[in-house]
């Protein structure tokens, strides 16, 4: 069985966009940390490139962008060195997006969810087609989103949802996350494609210096603000977590297709 991948592109018709598509439909284009290595590489890579003035999230078919990390991956973290460099590569990922001194844009279709949807929410823009579902499920498997996912929801929308929907596990359609301020605008399936290459290549007439500096303004202030307490608590649950039994309990159920049994 092939394994998820990243798939790394500068699609001639928008010159200056880098594409970074998550490529596993088989798995609704779940991802692995070595796909968080090469993320991190290629957003580092990309802010010392010139050619690159704009980077693009995507995800390989009409199902998904990401169903987020793979469970199989998962439950092969035995140690609690194996949890804590799964914990700091979503950190990496999460950082690498917001050092990026140019636009990043998460391009949605299907489900979102998980670490993939963590993701989108670092980017600037996030663009659905209709019928996209987005959802942080990791309080069905006893854990807290890594990431900065929690942190980032609560950040954008109303508290108290956020608190809901990240312990309910609710999944929410893309007109909800377009009432709520997550996602820019809502296309056609049949037009996604094409509506979003229309914005980027609007945003590719921009002055790049403006967009740059903006992206960096704007980044500094709805950011990097006093967030260094919650990440260090978000640290210590998202690795702890992984330690305890509801966790594995909660993977196995996943796997098995059953409710699963907390607290045994």
């Amino acid at each position: 069985m092939t394994e998820p991948r990243l798939d790394v592109s500068r699609p001639l018709e928008m010159p200056g966009v880098l594409k970074l598509t998550f490529n596993h439909p088989d798995t609704l284009n779940s991802l692995t940390t070595d796909i968080f290595r090469e993320i991190v590489r290629e957003l580092r890579s990309a802010r010392g490139d010139d050619s690159v003035k704009i980077v693009l999230f995507t995800g390989e078919g009409e199902r998904a962008f990401s169903s987020g990390l793979s469970i199989d991956k998962l439950l092969q973290m035995e140690t609690d060195d194996d949890r804590a460099a799964f914990y700091t590569l979503g950190l990496d990922v999460r950082e690498a997006i917001y050092a990026l001194d140019k636009p990043v844009i998460a391009a949605v279709r299907g489900n979102c969810v998980g670490g993939g949807f963590e993701i989108a929410l670092c980017c600037d823009l996030i663009y659905a087609a209709e019928g996209s579902v987005f959802m942080l499920p990791e309080s069905n498997i006893a854990l807290t989103p890594g990431c900065g996912g929690a942190i980032n929801l609560a950040a954008k929308i109303p508290y108290n949802r956020a608190v809901e929907m990240i312990w309910f596990a609710e999944k929410v359609s893309a007109e909800e996350m377009r009432s709520w301020g997550i996602v820019n605008a809502i296309f056609p399936a049949a037009e996604f494609e094409a509506e979003v290459e229309k914005r980027l290549l609007k945003l590719l007439r921009k002055p790049q210096f403006a967009v740059r500096g903006l992206k960096q303004v704007l980044s500094h202030t709805a950011v990097f603000g006093n967030q260094a307490e919650s990440l260090k608590q978000e640290r210590i649950l998202a690795v702890d977590e992984m330690k305890t039994a509801d966790f594995n309990e909660g993977l196995q159920a996943f796997k098995e297709k059953r409710r699963p049994n907390f607290g045994k």
